[in-house]
């Protein structure tokens, strides 16, 4: 008969009165347990508000973190016994903690992707002629046979009215690239020379000529593997520096998309464990690529991988609108730019190829054929965003995408058509404040009533469709707390109130920034909200959130930053 490893109860209950009589017990005090055994908090929160963030938004007095997590919430005393010798305890004296804020779309602050456009100058190009005399005194600095990259406008002249031969006569023996806003490139005879013949992406006249122009596939070799790189080493002191700048804002995880250099350049400060905050990227690897499948194979599926503070979200692809008022949108502008080489609805990119079937959106429909996910995909138009559905659609019939965080960023015109198609496969939109903060340049493109139906932030989430939020900006503008002002008042900086309806809540501001943030990289067990398990970021703020002004929200003063359980940023004196 198979004997019971329980012990028995009435035996159990004689052995402990025995013990309490004899004063023996069966632990050691915790004065004399190995630090393998048994640790104290590291920090201890106390005296203040907690925003837990979570689901139920659980508001406690203080928060214990341990080993890089945090180890408890709730109230002083109980928060309090957990601290020991070595635990550094903080009185918050009422102040807010949140948890770490989080951006979804903040490339910007990637000097990887900064520092490959315009290594060799750039051109100011107003008009043909002009624009060639400039081309002529750059490139005579130059010695014969050096190739240049330099940098250009989106302009008429340069993208539709030079030629070929103009740009050939003005650069007779170096092969140029000029690089122009919403990836645009314009190259000479020289360098169209080195990219192969059938590369997608050359632009042809009606007789089949090249003009100069290249996209896509082609553009992608010229960015990607002709230019040359700077000295790595040199790159990762400045990407450390400019990183500070967001910690102190109170960003502890920045998420964007990123190409070799950047990759390299996050890589060698996490080897060296200084990489802070963390870091999401989307890999660049499948962007104007014109032989994406030859690359997913030999790369393999790297979406998810990394560790908790590098790692590797999915893949991106070039879009299909522009920015800066290139939008391909059907909110027709009300004023386009005499210089301007769009017409009133804006740019395709995937049009501009040459051929749509060997744009980016094939490799979309590759890319997740071989298990990635597609994420960081620029949308600032509505004619965008149905684009962009309907190739995610294509792709979902195939492999759905439902729990994959397949994301479109930016959000400025999300309209009731999309929303059962979000919903549906389950996309994250990410959304920034772009129409509140920049409202003089959209009314001048797209008028009052357009403006009005911009930035649905609060529809998405009455619909079941929680959006993360984004600043995509450099500072000062790409802190959270300024954007999170602008998705709670809507106010333009004339004081001027974009549809009100609108508005959402402190609560739900906080969830784009964490939790539901921390969906678009499918860390929501990790990151996001003070949760017991959880890796330790936070935010310690001068005031309370949900008491403070909400039109100077943004003036709330960050005193603290903790990632991973390490205080990042202390502002001087402030505890």
């Amino acid at each position: 008969m198979r004997r019971s490893t329980q012990p028995d109860g009435r035996a159990f209950l004689v052995l402990a009165l025995f013990c309490l009589g004899t004063g023996f017990t069966f632990a050691q005090s915790p004065a004399n347990l190995p630090a393998e055994v048994i640790a104290y908090a590291d920090l201890v929160f106390y005296n203040g508000k907690i925003l837990t963030a979570d689901d139920r938004f659980t508001i406690v007095e203080a928060v214990a973190i341990r080993d890089g997590k945090f180890l408890a919430r709730g109230n002083n005393d109980r928060i309090l016994s957990m601290a020991g010798p070595g635990t550094r305890r903080i009185d918050l004296e009422g102040n807010s903690v949140d948890p770490g804020f989080i951006d979804t779309h903040l490339h910007s602050a990637f000097l990887g992707n900064i520092a490959k456009r315009g290594t060799e100058g750039r051109l100011d190009f107003e008009d043909v002629a002009s624009g060639l005399e400039e081309l002529r005194e750059l490139v005579s600095q130059y010695p014969a046979g050096k190739q240049l990259f330099l940098a250009g406008p989106s302009n008429r002249a340069l993208l539709l009215e030079v030629t070929l031969a103009q740009l050939d006569a003005a650069a007779p023996n170096n092969p140029i690239s000029i690089s122009c806003p919403n990836n645009q490139n314009v190259v000479n005879s020289l360098m169209l020379a080195r990219i192969p013949a059938d590369t997608p992406g050359i632009l042809k006249d009606q007789n089949g000529n090249p003009t100069g122009q290249i996209r896509g596939g082609a553009a992608g070799i010229v960015k990607y593997e002709f230019m040359p790189w700077p000295d790595v080493d040199e790159m990762v002191e400045k990407q450390k520096i400019e990183l500070e700048r967001y910690v102190v804002q109170g960003l502890t995880t920045i998420e964007g998309r990123g190409q070799g250099l950047t990759i390299t350049v996050f890589r060698d400060l996490w080897k060296r464990g200084e990489l802070v905050p963390r870091i999401r990227l989307a890999m660049e690897f499948l962007r104007e690529n014109g032989s994406p499948e030859a690359y997913l194979k030999r790369l393999g599926n790297l979406t998810d991988f990394g560790d908790d503070m590098l790692k590797f979200f999915g893949a991106t692809v070039q879009v299909v609108d522009g920015s800066g008022g290139a939008y391909t949108a059907d909110f027709p502008k009300i004023r386009v730019a005499e210089s301007s080489p769009y017409d009133r609805y804006g740019q395709n990119k995937w049009e501009e190829t040459g051929d749509v079937a060997t744009s980016d959106r094939r490799n979309i429909l590759l890319a997740n054929r071989y298990g990635w996910t597609i994420t960081a995909m620029h949308s600032q138009g509505d004619q965008s965003n149905d684009v962009l559905l309907d190739v995610y659609l294509e792709a979902h019939q195939e492999n759905p995408l439902n729990g994959r965080h397949f994301a479109i960023d930016h959000g400025d015109m999300w309209r009731p058509r999309h929303l059962d198609l979000l919903k549906e496969m389950d996309v994250i939109p990410s959304v920034f404040t772009f129409p509140i903060s920049r409202s003089e340049g959209y009314l001048e493109s797209y008028g009052a009533d357009a403006l009005h139906q911009m930035l649905p932030v609060k529809s998405l989430i009455e619909a079941g469709i929680y959006p993360a939020a984004e600043a995509d900006t450099r500072p000062p503008n790409s802190a959270p707390l300024f954007q999170i002002k602008n998705f709670i008042t809507r106010k333009d900086p004339n004081g001027r109130v974009w549809n009100p309806d609108e508005k959402i809540s402190r609560q739900e501001a906080l969830h784009m920034y964490g939790l539901w943030a921390a969906r678009y990289t499918g860390e929501e067990d990790l990151l996001g909200s003070i949760e017991n398990g959880k890796l330790a970021d936070l935010v310690v703020l001068g005031g309370d959130f949900m008491t403070f002004p909400e039109d100077e929200l943004d003036k709330l003063r960050v005193l603290m930053t903790v990632i991973d359980g390490k205080v990042a940023y202390e502002a001087s004196g402030a505890f």
